[in-house]
């Protein structure tokens, strides 16, 4: 998997050098966009859970000063978290985040297909935890330390990946439709207090958004028509 994204970045890469045109203008944007996440987080020794299904929206600034390349920043509100099925625990996060990442974009004037791939910093702001009805948890069959306790680590690093289209319409506006996947680096839990030697977060997001295009330069009036 590691091998075919790495090929398939390149490839992108390649195309869009291919494919610069002599008369390009940067294109500077700004717009918002909103949506659902999915997310997990990887214990080890694991646990069995499942996806929590949360909300994401923020604002999207980008610019893109070379043809089909440039770099796109956002802050978001973004929930993630993990539910256990056995004991109906959930673990909600709740943060706002700042991913920083290369633009790749290909295709014609109007339809663009989009690569966004970066570093991310995610500043956590609230932690909410409970259980979905009545607790499943008896005696040390169920139950787990950190039931009742926030998390440890109160700023988490990522990286993030999205594949993405977009249509672009003649007045310099954009819908742009994106699935985004990510990977945190520090661990939520120190292993020191708890029993997991690794607890990563991790999972995916799905968005719809609206960019406009700050330099889009109006068409000079006719002058046959005055």
């Amino acid at each position: 998997m590691k091998k075919f994204l790495v090929l398939l970045i390149i490839s992108l890469f390649t195309i869009a050098a291919k494919a610069q045109p002599k008369d390009f203008k940067t294109e500077l944007y700004i717009g918002a966009k909103g949506g659902m996440t999915f997310s997990k987080v990887r214990f080890y020794p694991s646990i069995v859970e499942s996806f929590l299904q949360g909300n994401t929206g923020g604002i999207v600034f980008r610019l893109i000063s070379e043809p089909h390349i440039g770099f796109q920043v956002e802050v978001n509100y973004t929930q993630k978290g993990w539910n256990e099925d056995s004991t109906k625990y959930f673990h909600r996060l709740n943060y706002v985040t700042i991913p920083i990442m290369t633009h790749v974009n290909l295709g014609d004037k109007a339809f663009r297909v989009t690569l966004n791939l970066g570093p991310e910093a995610a500043f956590r702001i609230s932690d909410e935890q409970g259980f979905n009805g009545p607790a499943v948890v008896s005696g040390e069959s169920g139950y787990r330390d950190y039931y009742g306790k926030p998390t440890d680590t109160k700023v988490d690093f990522l990286f993030t990946a999205g594949l993405g289209m977009e249509y672009h319409m003649k007045g310099g506006s954009a819908l742009v439709f994106e699935g985004r996947a990510y990977y945190s680096l520090p661990n939520l839990f120190n292993p020191d207090n708890y029993p997991f030697k690794v607890s990563q977060s991790n999972g995916a997001q799905v968005t719809l958004g609206y960019l406009f295009q700050l330099n889009k330069k109006k068409k000079a009036p006719n002058k046959a028509n005055k």
